[in-house]
């Protein structure tokens, strides 16, 4: 199989992956996810602030609305605005003494980094949270230290720092398979979410260590696991999908990197605002292109070309534009 038509990436990274040219794109969960970011996902984590407001203001009321406004310019991706009134959210939890509100506001400006792309200063706020967690004696296997350890995990894996990321995967893969056997029913809920999103991100690791087949059984895994929570009406899916296409790619099984592609398009009907569908039009050209269908690639990566500027998104284009170029020179052979 000539495998140098394919080319894998995750929105935002590149991951040099051989000859593999099919796009993979990272997944976090999210219900009711239209449009498709790899947005970091900033949970209310159980530090005790009271998410409601009382008849009179009072300090901490003024303290709880700016942390809520700031994840409400985050989820706009206003996010010099979010980091400005974080840091105002962070002053008055000092001047009040809030030692858990403190510990959430890092929380959130570590997750606001890692969106960001600035991973050295998001590591440093995780490992600031988790001391403070630590030294408010939480558990050092609890699920908000497991949360960042994958975090952070995955912020290595994106610095090119894969042995750090393939250790810090592993370890709370561990964890998390240990605390399920003694969790209640809330926290297995969560501690499962947690195990799908790490393992599609060690999937993405094992793909660009050329570890085609453990990638796969990861990307499947987490599959099966957010089908579970959410079923298939969710544009979650369309991105693990994508990325189990590109694994097939890998290994040279066409035919089931088409299924899950096909898949994933047909599932990205039900969420029309999502930019990235055309992305995978042009992949799916792309293995037409493979099996020498000339025709049907050059119409299906058209039309993604068409839908990628008419919605001004760079991604689709450019990947509509390869695959073109792919096909005028076979046709030239």
């Amino acid at each position: 199989m000539n495998t140098n038509i394919f080319r894998s990436r995750i929105i935002r990274f590149l991951f040099a992956t051989g000859g593999n040219k099919v796009r993979s794109y990272s997944s976090q969960f999210s219900q009711n996810a239209q449009r498709i970011k790899p947005i970091t996902v900033i949970p209310l984590l159980a530090f005790s602030i009271p998410l409601f407001s009382k008849d009179e203001e009072t300090p901490e009321d003024k303290l709880i609305e700016t942390i809520k406004r700031s994840i409400l310019c985050i989820q706009k991706e206003e996010y010099g605005k979010a980091e400005q009134m974080l840091h105002l959210a962070l002053r008055m939890a000092q001047d009040q003494q809030s030692q858990k509100g403190i510990t959430y506001i890092y929380d959130v400006m570590a997750n606001l980094a890692m969106e960001r792309g600035q991973f050295k200063k998001a590591e440093k706020l995780f490992v600031d949270v988790m001391k403070r967690l630590l030294g408010e004696g939480y558990p050092q296997d609890g699920i908000k230290m497991l949360h960042i350890s994958s975090k952070i995990a995955h912020m290595a894996h994106l610095e090119g720092q894969l042995d750090k990321a393939l250790q810090g995967f592993n370890w709370t893969l561990d964890q998390i398979k240990e605390q399920l056997k003694k969790a209640d029913t809330i926290d297995e809920k969560e501690l499962k979410e947690l195990l799908g999103m790490t393992l599609n991100w060690l999937g993405q690791l094992l793909m660009e260590t050329q570890s085609f087949e453990q990638a796969k059984k990861c990307f499947e895994e987490s599959l099966q696991i957010f089908y579970e929570f959410y079923g298939k009406a969710n544009a979650e899916a369309v991105l693990i999908l994508n990325n189990l296409c590109v694994a097939c790619t890998s290994l040279d099984d066409t035919t089931n990197a088409k299924k899950y592609l096909e898949e994933a398009l047909t599932l990205a009907k039900d969420f029309p605002d999502m930019i990235e569908a055309g992305v995978l039009k042009a992949n799916l050209g792309l293995l037409y292109l493979h099996d020498g269908m000339l025709d049907k690639a050059k119409e299906i990566c058209s039309l993604a070309w068409r839908e990628g500027k008419n919605k001004n998104f760079k991604e689709t284009m450019e990947q509509a534009s390869y695959c073109l170029d792919e096909i005028k020179k076979a046709l030239k052979k």
